[in-house]
């Protein structure tokens, strides 16, 4: 089997020279190694992290027994480096490569038997993936390809923009985009459903969009359908009353006790807090002063597209700041969303400040869902996102046009081109019955032209 280490480090040689004082492996180091390009392969957002990777000790504890003098080894021969933070439930230690070894990988072979074992029970380990989702698993094929060299050559391309422009982290990023179009060419793929928030995690969700250019299926282009704006147009679900009520027979619209069956443990401890937002919700139309109507409002702007801009006029008149690019915005809202509601009053957080004067009672409806955890609002909303996606609308397409070729990315559905009409009108349709509004959808065409490098 191989993997990836970086093409400075000999690590025969160095064994050979500075001999463990503990029985070892070889094979065992190069897999920890490995680890600093694989774990940021499957999570875009660690490419962005200066090249800091969080190891799960118990996850390589078994596999490695004694896993913790393999990494003292590699970390006394500077080799990797930690941050040492460990929280217990919270945060995992973080290694990177020395800056000597931030380099571009090479491949080495690995040999021990009972290692590749259980890498391969781990990978391929997509059973009970893909029974539950067998009308998307059945696309991961040998006829979902990439054109490996035109890939590389861009990937290389951008490799050395980075480096001209600076990047913190240029070849931790080109050597995860490089593993992932190795593994798309060997069909190596990964399918798996996640726990928490039951998004499907594939080759393609974490490859950088860039790379999926170069993808096709039986040779045909692909396009994607994206939900716009996903996020805060689900949130909408979460400002209607009959969200947290009991369900009526007959009624398709989410409900809490489905999303989260877990919601009276993790979110509301007690009823009366669920009681409690039911109230804010229902009352919200007769509360006086600035508050009067903001849900109907908030709502109103996120369903017509205008809700960013709209934003951004008002951080324009209140600070004087003008912002041009809309994912400066996205990025405030997901401030306001997703950061702990004690993160307010520091200079940082103006944007949630901003926001709970425009929207008081939508901000207090997201800071009750969070009280009890920062993660809960984003947990609701994912589980909502994957619950539409993959049940209903991948599951209707898969019963109308079994031959279609079809995948996901999170809020989108990926398919051949031409089926794009097909695929965004049942979008709509099952968000209509499963959300009580119709988002607006984007259609976006996959083809190499537009991975070229200025």
């Amino acid at each position: 089997m191989k993997q990836y280490i970086p093409e400075s480090l000999d690590i025969d040689e160095l064994l050979s020279e500075k001999p463990p004082a503990f029985k070892y492996y070889r094979d065992n180091f190069i897999y920890i190694l490995n680890l600093i390009t694989e774990i940021p392969s499957r999570n875009k957002d660690l490419l962005d992290a200066n090249g800091w990777v969080p190891i799960h000790a118990h996850t390589l504890q078994s596999r490695i027994r004694d896993y913790d003098k393999y990494l003292d080894y590699l970390i006394e021969n500077k080799i990797l480096e930690t941050d040492n933070q460990y929280l217990p439930g919270e945060k995992s230690k973080e290694y990177r490569f020395t800056k000597e070894h931030r380099v571009v990988n090479k491949g080495v072979e690995i040999e021990k038997y009972t290692l590749i074992k259980s890498i391969l029970c781990n990978v391929h380990h997509r059973a009970d993936s893909e029974k539950k989702y067998p009308y998307l698993a059945k696309w991961f094929n040998p006829d979902l390809n990439i054109d490996y060299s035109s890939a590389t050559d861009y990937l290389y391309q951008e490799y050395e923009m980075n480096i001209m422009l600076e990047d913190e982290n240029p070849d931790g990023k080109y050597n995860a985009s490089m593993l992932n179009a190795e593994k798309f060419k060997e069909h190596d793929f990964y399918f798996h459903v996640d726990g928490t928030v039951n998004r499907l995690h594939t080759n393609l969700t974490n490859s950088k969009s860039g790379l999926r250019n170069f993808i096709t299926y039986g040779g045909a282009g692909l396009v994607s359908v994206d939900i716009k704006n996903s996020q805060p147009w689900i949130s909408t679900l979460l400002l209607d009353s009959r969200f947290y009520e009991k369900p009526k027979i007959g009624s398709f619209l989410f409900n809490i006790k489905d999303i989260y069956p877990k919601y009276t443990q993790d979110i509301f401890l007690t009823s009366e807090e669920l009681d409690s937002i039911i109230m804010i919700v229902k009352n919200e139309l007769s509360l006086d002063g600035k508050g009067k109507g903001d849900i109907r409002s908030y709502t109103d702007k996120v369903l017509d597209g205008s809700l960013y801009e709209y934003i951004a006029e008002e951080i324009k008149s209140t600070h004087g700041y003008i912002i041009s690019n809309r994912k400066e915005i996205k990025k405030m809202i997901f401030t306001v969303f997703f950061s702990a509601n004690q993160f307010f009053h520091q200079r940082e957080a103006w944007p949630k400040e901003m926001f709970s004067d425009l929207y008081p009672t939508v901000y207090d409806v997201f800071k009750s869902i969070k009280r009890h955890g920062q993660a809960n609002l984003a947990i609701l909303l994912q589980r909502m996102e994957s619950k539409l996606m993959l049940d209903y609308v991948a599951k209707r397409i898969g019963k109308e046009c079994p031959g279609m070729p079809m995948f996901t990315i999170h809020d989108s559905i990926v398919c051949p081109f031409g089926e794009q009409g097909y695929v965004a009108r049942v979008i709509q349709e099952e968000a209509l019955k499963c959300i009580g509004s119709t988002p607006s959808v984007s259609v976006e065409s996959w083809h190499q032209e537009k991975s070229k490098i200025a």
